[in-house]
């Protein structure tokens, strides 16, 4: 699962990028300012006076947790259609009128009532992680005030989406067209500024300013935020899978370094791929690597087993450098030497971009050929 955190001011577009990044990934949604708008209908609808001098803030706190503890609620995270059901009806709409809007920020403004909507909002983003869920597990966009350091703090990629303030009155200016008052974009805004922060990036936060992008340039510098933290995602996974492998210097340095090489060979080998040579004993894996290399590099005896430990070469084909790893016979429930032997050909396959499998075209098909074609299937690489 990976989670995406957009704050920052009215007016730089959050809503409409949010939306956009999780289709774009297929993610769930979560527009957090809905809520808040929606905590506000609700209290109106139960009849409380957001208009009184006296407001009781006790009150209004423990109507917007039966809001929530008692089922009214319900959020739509499709990005194509994040509807509002409060008892099961569509207030979606209703929530965007200018009484709401009005009155928001009297509701939003009270600590303990943002404390209910914290944790109903990580609700909704844990949730996501579940199979059943919206996205299938695959996570989530979420969007609105607190959400960078205080609602989802861990979030794999957490942005502050911001532009200069003539932008935001430009842009405010245009929403005010479409129908939300200009007026109550920038009170809610003050008010907001009273109980978060929203105009500078916490630490860890990225800060995206937008200023002299269009909406498609903005999705497309969030496109890249989200892809580099999938790519860290899906490399320290892939390195917590090799704990229990004995590793050489050489691939610590690799895993240690999350994917950036310590050293200039290491460079060279990921930036030019690694192909692993590998198969049961004796059926001529060390040939095959001298005649890629073009020399007599790797030791040849007709003994099983005399390549005892992986050893990498820098080689070249058809005008293409890579690394080529040569690896010792593998087999499997074997013990001793040859259990060391098996396990660094699994590491070598594992650290490699595509394997070269070698098999004896005059014995045939042996048993050791189908574990290892089943271990290398299961790998995922190409073969």
């Amino acid at each position: 699962m990976i989670t995406v955190a957009i704050d920052g001011p009215a007016g730089v577009g959050k809503s409409t990028v949010s939306k956009a990044l999780a289709k774009h990934f297929g993610l769930a949604y979560l527009d957090t300012g809905a809520m808040y708008r929606a905590c506000t209908w609700w209290c109106l609808d139960q009849g409380i006076d957001l208009d009184s001098a006296s407001v009781d803030e006790q009150h209004i706190t423990e109507t917007v947790g039966d809001f929530f503890t008692e089922g009214h609620a319900d959020f739509g995270v499709n990005p194509d259609n994040p509807t509002v059901l409060a008892d099961g009806k569509d207030i979606t709409e209703q929530i965007r009128s200018h009484e709401v809007s009005a009155h928001v920020s009297a509701v939003s403004g009270i600590i303990p009532v943002r404390n209910v909507l914290i944790a109903a909002q990580q609700a909704y983003i844990a949730a996501e992680s579940s199979k059943d869920s919206y996205s299938g597990g695959e996570g989530i966009v979420a969007e609105g005030r607190d959400i960078t350091t205080v609602v989802a703090p861990q979030a794999d990629v957490r942005v502050l989406l911001t532009a200069r303030e003539d932008v935001r009155a430009a842009r405010r200016a245009g929403q005010s067209a479409q129908g939300v008052g200009q007026d109550d974009v920038r009170a809610r805004d003050k008010a907001d500024s009273k109980v978060t922060s929203f105009l500078s990036a916490a630490d860890g936060v990225t800060t995206v300013d937008n200023s002299d992008m269009n909406a498609e340039q903005t999705l497309d510098a969030l496109i890249s935020l989200v892809e580099d933290a999938i790519e860290k995602k899906s490399y320290e996974e892939y390195a917590a899978n090799l704990n229990g492998y004995e590793l050489e210097d050489d691939d610590r340095d690799l895993l240690e370094s999350d994917g950036t090489a310590s050293d200039e060979d290491t460079r060279r080998a990921r930036q030019v791929g690694v192909l692993a040579i590998v198969g049961r004993p004796n059926v001529g894996k060390s040939t095959l690597v001298n005649r890629i290399l073009g020399r007599r590099a790797a030791v040849v005896e007709d003994t099983p087993g005399v390549t005892r430990d992986r050893v990498g070469y820098d080689a070249e084909w058809a005008g293409h450098d890579f690394r080529l790893v040569d690896t010792g016979g593998w087999e499997s429930d074997v013990e001793g030497i040859e259990s060391a032997i098996a396990s660094q050909a699994q590491v070598a396959v594992t650290l490699a971009d595509a394997v070269v499998l070698v098999v004896d075209g005059q014995v045939g098909l042996a048993a050791s050929d189908e574990r290892i074609v089943k271990m290398l299937r299961a790998s995922g690489k190409p073969i």
